[in-house]
Order: C-alpha cells, then sequence, then structure tokens
C-alpha cells in the first residue's frame, strides 16, 4: 500500500494559487461608493439649522422591472453645524428623494438625478429648512353692544409651500360672537395681523399689530373686541 505524502503536489499548488487569486478578484464592491453631504440651513436667512433629521430613499430598476415606490437607503441627523453625510452603495437608481423633517419643522423634499453622480461619487445637497408652531386665533365680542357688532381680522403672513393660516379676510358679526380656528404658522418670527371692528352703525379704523411665533410653541391670539 502506497505511502501518503506529506508534500504538496506541484499541481495541487498551482491549483492553490489559482483559486486563490480568483477568490481574491471576486470580492464586492464596497457597499458605501457614493455619498451625499447635506447642509440645513434656516429658509430665512441661510443660517444653519441642527438637529435636523435627514432621510434618503431612492427609485430603482432591477431585472428590468421599474419599482415605483421610494425605499429607504440611509438617514441621520445634522450635527451642530447643520452637517451631515449620509454613504450609501452604488444601484440602478431612476431617482434620489432626500426629506428633511423633525417635530418643529414643516417636511422639505428634494428630488435629485443620479446622473450628478456620474462624474464624482459624492454631492453637496443644501436643504432650506422652515421651523413650524400652532396658533390659537380667537376673536371674542367682551362687549357687546347690538347683533350688529361686527370684525374683520386677516393675519398678514405670505402665501408659501406649506399649508399654514390662511391670510383671507375674514367678517364676523353677532350680539355674542366667538370666531376661533387652529393652524399652522411659520415659527422663529414675528405674525402680523389687522382688525377693524364696527360699532354703532361705522366701521371703526383699522389696528395693526403682531404676535412673536417660538419654534415648536402652541401660540394663543386672543383679540376681545
Amino acid at each position: 500500500m502506497p505511502r501518503q505524502s506529506y508534500f504538496f503536489h506541484p499541481l495541487r499548488l498551482v491549483l492553490t494559487g489559482t483559486l486563490l487569486i480568483v477568490h481574491s478578484g471576486c470580492r464586492p464592491e464596497p457597499k458605501e461608493d457614493l455619498s451625499f453631504e447635506i447642509s440645513t440651513v434656516l429658509a430665512y436667512n441661510q443660517t444653519a439649522a441642527s438637529n435636523i433629521l435627514v432621510a434618503l430613499e431612492r427609485r430603482t430598476v432591477s431585472e428590468g422591472v421599474f419599482n415605483g415606490n421610494y425605499e429607504f437607503v440611509a438617514e441621520g441627523t445634522t450635527d451642530a453645524e447643520g452637517m451631515l453625510v449620509l454613504n450609501f452603495g452604488r444601484s440602478n437608481a431612476l431617482d434620489y428623494l432626500i426629506t428633511g423633517y423633525g417635530d418643529d419643522w414643516f417636511e422639505k423634499q428634494l428630488e435629485v438625478n443620479p446622473d450628478v453622480f456620474l462624474g464624482n461619487t459624492s454631492q453637496s445637497i443644501e436643504l432650506e429648512m422652515t421651523p413650524k408652531a400652532s396658533i390659537t386665533i380667537r376673536l371674542v365680542n367682551a362687549n357687546p353692544l347690538d347683533e350688529n357688532d361686527a370684525i374683520q381680522f386677516r393675519t398678514l403672513n405670505a402665501p408659501g409651500e406649506y399649508p399654514t393660516c390662511s391670510n383671507g379676510w375674514g367678517t364676523f358679526s353677532g350680539f355674542d360672537v366667538v370666531e376661533e380656528r387652529t393652524c399652522l404658522i411659520e415659527a422663529d418670527r414675528y405674525l402680523p395681523y389687522t382688525y377693524r371692528t364696527f360699532r354703532n352703525g361705522e366701521w371703526l379704523e383699522f389696528e395693526l399689530d403682531s404676535i412673536w411665533i417660538e419654534r415648536g410653541d402652541a401660540a394663543d391670539l386672543t383679540i376681545p373686541w
């Protein structure tokens, strides 16, 4: 019976070396080969907005099939300087969707064409964030005279891209009328408003005033007239 050899046969050495080379050449590419460098700023003055949650999604084509739904890719929170880097792997992406959000912020979304990565693996994105709050506006006829008492009121906020308080005129009349509404509003700035009242058969002069709206606050504006 032939003895077992404890030495590598030359052919075995060649096969082993070939397998090592093939194995080394088939290693997958690094996953994190693309990145978005995201900065979040206050929409009013472009100063840094920190602690903003940012989510990255994408739509892809897989095996020739288009997936119309966005799939989650990465997320994070901006630092004290309003900066965040999201790293992710390459894919056959049709588009990217970047969303900035937070409890005290209006949601901001930005669609990005994947062609931006044709010449570069990193792209800088700026999200202009708008702080939000809620406000309850209450108009109370505190000194009723008769059923013809009336008030005309409107806020003077400029209409924007978010569903905030309407700035249209409202006219409310009655002896014991109480008009109340609650709505969202841009925060970290003053909300101007104006109104006038109808007494003894005539409209009085317009009053002009404002109220400071703090981010995340539930503000109250009560006007007894």
